[in-house]
This record gives structure tokens, C-alpha cells and sequence, in this order.
């Protein structure tokens, strides 16, 4: 014999309400299958047999959705690489032409390697900048005056005289091939320096 439960109006009321509720979950079938997700959550045991049928249905397709993914991420990244190689040949190949532009120049091994160098140290990419940096830091020799008051040429052999202005000429014109006018200039040169330093005794 069913036991009698006594339920004063208000509650049941709030029942009908819930198995109203519950009638048009279980008729729902998508809101079906997340009640069983929630059932699942509370009990693992618990029998789901719409979400069990959901699942079924649908890692075929989500399968092939992760493998999709999985491709797109793999191309994506195949392209970032071949991106970042080619940036890479591009600045070794600049830096290559400036180490080359260097030695034409008249740099020799040593300073070629020291701007190098100085590139690994400071994180520079580009050798203009590097060779800015380096000439900054180690600046040419001031080339130093002769005494005596020689002015003019460094022996003093051309101050205003219209004479050894032509010599000068013609040496440049030969290119420096003319040995008896650079003899010549050269004696007069080394006479002048003779009687300053007679002068100067």
C-alpha cells in the first residue's frame, strides 16, 4: 500500500513546476543531451544514452575538424619558417656584399674580423652601422705636420713657385711613371730640407 506524503499547496506547486520542467528537457533532444552531461558530471555511472549517441554522431567530425586544424597550424608554421629563413639569407647576403665593399676599400683581414666582431657583441645586422660605430671608436691617426715651417708639399719643394707647381703637374699626369722628374723633384726636395737645417744650426 502507497504511503501517504502530505504537501501543503505552495509545494506542490514548485513541483508540478520542476516535472514540467523536466518533461520539456527530456522532449528537447539537445537540451536532452546536456541534462545527460550534467547527470554524467554528478554520476559517471549514470546511463546517457542521448549523449551517447551524440558522441557517436559527431568525433567523426570533430576528428576530421582537428586534423584540419592540425594542417592549417602546420602550413602556418612551414611559412613562418621559410619567412624567417629567407629574412636570414637576405641580411647574410647584404652583410656579405658589405664585408666585400670593405675589402675594396683597403681593409684587411683583421679589421674586417674586429667589425665583425663588434656585429656579434653589439647585435648589429648591418655592417654600414657597425663600421660607423667602429671608426667612431677607433679613429684614424691625425697625420702629423714636418717642422721647420716647411709648408706648402711635405718638403716644402712647391710653395708658389710656378716651376715646381708644372713639376707637380707633370708627375700626376704621368701617373708617377716619370722616375727623372721625381728624381728631380726629389733632390730639389732634399737639398731645400739640407739648407733649413743648416739654417736652423
Amino acid at each position: 500500500m502507497a504511503k501517504t506524503i502530505e504537501l501543503d499547496e505552495e509545494e506542490f506547486t514548485r513541483l508540478n513546476a520542476l516535472r514540467g520542467v523536466a518533461a520539456r528537457i527530456i522532449a528537447n533532444p539537445k537540451a536532452r543531451v546536456m541534462l545527460e552531461q550534467a547527470h554524467k558530471i554528478v554520476d559517471p555511472n549514470a546511463s546517457t544514452p542521448a549523449l551517447d549517441q551524440e558522441v557517436q554522431r559527431t568525433a567523426p567530425l570533430q576528428e576530421m575538424e582537428k586534423k584540419l586544424s592540425d594542417e592549417i597550424a602546420a602550413l602556418k608554421k612551414e611559412r613562418e619558417d621559410e619567412k624567417r629563413e629567407a629574412t636570414l639569407a637576405a641580411i647574410a647576403q647584404k652583410q656579405k656584399e658589405g664585408f666585400t665593399a670593405l675589402r675594396r676599400q683597403g681593409y684587411t683581414d683583421e679589421g674586417i674580423q674586429a667589425i665583425e666582431k663588434l656585429m656579434e657583441t653589439k647585435g648589429l645586422l648591418d655592417v654600414n652601422d657597425a663600421v660607423a660605430i667602429f671608426e667612431k671608436s677607433n679613429p684614424p691617426p691625425t697625420p702629423s705636420s714636418p717642422s721647420g715651417g716647411m709648408t706648402g708639399t711635405a718638403w716644402g719643394f712647391a710653395d708658389g713657385h710656378a716651376e715646381s707647381d708644372k713639376a707637380i703637374q707633370e708627375l700626376i699626369a704621368s701617373k708617377g711613371q716619370n722616375e727623372a722628374l721625381a728624381d728631380r723633384m726629389a733632390i730639389s726636395a732634399l737639398n731645400e730640407f739640407r739648407q733649413q737645417s743648416q739654417g736652423r744650426r
